[in-house]
């Protein structure tokens, strides 16, 4: 918890829904982008299991795939927010455009032109959109975004800078589905995050950009802030390289280190949802650990059903769908669900549910036991 307030001066997306506004609307009506790849169709990625493609990004691979879902982002941004003259970034990403190592030639590409990979992908945002400030990447597996949320706000709270500008971005690609499917972690039929049938999870694509601001900066309350980031924590349990602790101890940590000194009761929960059999029982694990009276649990939901799990933008996206649940004040339908695992545990299936109050907890979880969480709400609660 910090006293400097943290706002969001802004925020935009885009996924396999489409911009921010057809992914949210995709959301509250209940449907799935994700599709099985095809000729022609999702990329045509070799994949069991069905994909959240972007469609504009049909038939493009590595480099060319990730610059083209930047110049949709880029387009989003400039539309969308403020970025005064000092603002920093801080990117999100798993892999980048990993394919990108793949598809070279041998002898004919050297390592340093390579654009599109994590070490050099922030620099390459940051000359697109004019960023002066200071300039950092995350990669922390899928916890990557709200990880990366959490650190832009610690520097403005700090006094570093008054405004950061936040952007989560992954790409589909041989090299993750590969990798994912030697795990035996991607569903081959439906992803369905808190289903009693739920198999395992699908692989999206996407980007996100949110703008944070403390009050003094010229992108702050002026602006449209109407959101605070009121609190976030962060806890690496390293029970395992890829599977999550089933007592569920460092999500657990995270969610009270987010809503530690806040009276009021949290609104709603944005959970990972992965749709993997262990993930969501680590997570309905720590939802009943820190809220054992049913009646006054927050209801939660996933939208990785409808767009897919984009890794390292997952965090960023799921923040924005956050704050447009606190505008309307609903989380949407989870994609997928038909049959809770837990019917008690109050999880949104094919309605949408109201929020309990103002405020709402994204979190997220990624390999080596990483978890990282945020709390935002309306301004004035």
């Amino acid at each position: 918890m910090s006293e400097t307030a943290v706002h969001v001066a802004g925020f935009c997306a885009v996924t396999a829904l489409g911009d921010m506004d057809d992914t949210w609307e995709g959301l509250q009506a209940g449907r799935s982008a994700l599709r099985q790849p095809g000729a022609g169709r999702n990329g045509g990625f070799r994949c069991k299991g069905p994909v959240g493609a972007v469609q504009e990004l049909n038939e493009l691979r590595g480099e060319k795939r990730m610059k083209q879902l930047l110049r949709l982002l880029h387009y989003q941004i400039t539309h969308a927010l403020h970025l005064a003259p000092g603002t920093g970034l801080v990117l999100a990403t798993t892999k980048g455009a990993v394919d990108e190592l793949l598809l070279r030639q041998q002898g004919s590409l050297a390592i340093p032109e390579l654009k599109m990979q994590p070490w050099n992908l922030a620099r390459y945002i940051a000359d697109q959109e004019g960023i002066t400030g200071p300039v950092s990447t995350v990669s922390a597996a899928c916890a990557s975004g709200t990880v990366a949320l959490v650190q832009a706000a610690l520097r403005i709270v700090s006094g570093e800078v008054r405004a950061m500008l936040v952007v989560g971005v992954d790409i589909l690609s041989e090299f993750v589905i590969a990798g994912f499917g030697s795990l035996q972690a991607l569903s081959g039929s439906a992803c369905r995050p808190f289903d009693r049938l739920r198999d395992g999870l699908a692989l999206g694509e996407g980007a996100a950009a949110m703008l944070l601001a403390g009050e003094d900066s010229p992108v702050g309350n002026g602006h449209g802030g109407k959101i605070l980031l009121k609190g976030w924590g962060m806890a690496c349990d390293a029970v395992h390289i890829t599977a999550p602790a089933r007592d569920a101890r460092g999500l657990v940590a995270a969610l009270k280190m987010a809503t530690s000194g806040v009276s009021a009761p949290v609104g709603a929960i944005n959970a990972h949802g992965t749709g993997t059999v262990f993930n969501d029982a680590m997570e309905m694990r720590a939802f009943e650990t820190l809220w054992p009276d049913c009646n006054r649990r927050p209801p939660f939901h996933s939208i990785k059903g409808a767009i897919g799990h984009c890794l390292g933008a997952a965090g960023v996206i799921e923040a924005c769908i956050s704050i447009k649940s606190l505008e309307a004040g609903v989380i949407p339908p989870t994609a997928g669900l038909r049959e809770p695992a837990a019917p008690a545990m109050n999880v949104s299936g094919e309605q949408a549910l109201a929020l309990k109050a103002p405020s709402i907890v994204s979190c997220n979880s990624g390999f080596g036991g990483i978890n990282a969480a945020i709390l935002m709400e309306t301004c004035g609660l």
